[in-house]
């Protein structure tokens, strides 16, 4: 199993709680996740905050990850996911490029079809609906892997028209950096299986109830199914996923924690039981918590891009994890 770090803005020491975290805190978990062996670490494309936090402090992404880039030697850099509404598909391609020569061959591709309306409307992008962002996403797919190989690339699609567009310098990885796609719904699966390098699934509270081990467990079914349809080679297609992890040290701060998700969950009109929180969240002490891990990798996932949270200090978790699962 692969690891990945998710480093997000806004840090959850507990659970519903919270802080920010400032740019030194970000690169410094960067390099802690080098350090520990992290495959890779992976950054927010946010642009405005949740709720009522109209303050919340996110970074410009690319800008993000460029310094990471400069601040790191060996880990991999990418995000969670990209929106690929927010960029037109040539300044994207130009993007990766860049931070693929920047970081010396280290950049991920990971990006999705978008989803805040209220992050669209704050900076005055359309918020088409559900089918036409994904249909967008598909044909910016074509786009970007026509402008990391072609010299020069001249296409007129539904959505863009691209004349004599130059794209270099070329990323130094071949023929691209891994283009991941971040999809749960079954047609941008689809496409993420004839077109991406591996597909990315949400998995873990931020995404509403789990949809469970077993249903995990189908849908990597549907995954492969998709995959033999297009002839494509199971072993180098990467089926990761996106998940919390918090890892708790005695049965009261268990029981608080999980007390407080199903609270959380009732606030949504979705109604969870502890016993369903348990089997299904990767929450509680480090050997249940790596019992599950080896559960999903025998499903056939390579890759676990994981949010640690449940301590006061933001390097804690990473330790743990590392010190108990990774080792």
């Amino acid at each position: 199993m692969k690891y990945g770090l998710y480093i997000r803005a806004r840090f959850r020491e507990t659970f519903p709680g919270y802080r920010f975290l400032s740019y030194p805190e970000i690169r410094n978990l960067a390099l802690l996740a080098e350090e520990y062996g992290f495959d890779s670490v992976h950054i927010d494309d946010h642009l405005i905050g949740f709720g009522s936090l109209w303050k919340e402090p996110y970074f410009e992404t690319a800008v993000l990850v460029s310094a990471i880039a400069t601040e790191t030697k060996k880990v991999k850099i990418g995000n969670n996911v990209l929106a690929n509404s927010f960029r037109n598909p040539a300044l994207m391609a130009k993007i990766i490029s860049s931070v693929d020569n920047i970081s010396n061959g280290r950049a991920l591709f990971w990006i999705g079809a978008g989803w805040y309306e209220e992050e669209y409307r704050a900076y005055g992008y359309a918020f088409p609906s559900a089918k036409q962002r994904v249909d967008e996403l598909e044909e910016a797919l074509t786009i970007f892997k026509k402008l990391f190989t072609e010299e020069v690339t001249n296409f007129e699609g539904k959505f863009w028209k691209l004349e004599n567009c130059r794209n270099f310098p070329k990323p130094i990885q071949k023929p691209w950096p891994q283009i991941v796609v971040g999809a749960e719904k079954n047609r941008l699966t689809t496409i993420a299986c004839r077109e991406a390098d591996g597909i990315n699934i949400p998995y873990g509270w931020a995404y509403g109830p789990p949809i469970g081990f077993d249903a995990l467990e189908e849908r990597i079914g549907f995954i492969r199914s998709k995959l033999h349809k297009y002839n494509r080679n199971s072993e180098e297609f990467e089926i990761s996923i996106c998940n919390d992890v918090i890892l708790v040290n005695s049965k009261e701060e268990l029981d608080r924690i999980v007390s407080q998700m199903i609270e959380h969950f009732e606030k949504l009109n979705k109604r969870l039981t502890k016993e369903q929180i348990l089997k299904n969240y990767l929450i509680g002490y480090v050997e249940d918590v790596k019992e599950k891990v080896e559960q999903i990798e025998e499903f056939g996932i390579k890759k676990m891009m994981i949010y640690l949270r449940g301590s006061s200090s933001i390097e804690d978790p990473v330790r743990l994890f590392h010190d108990g699962i990774m080792q």
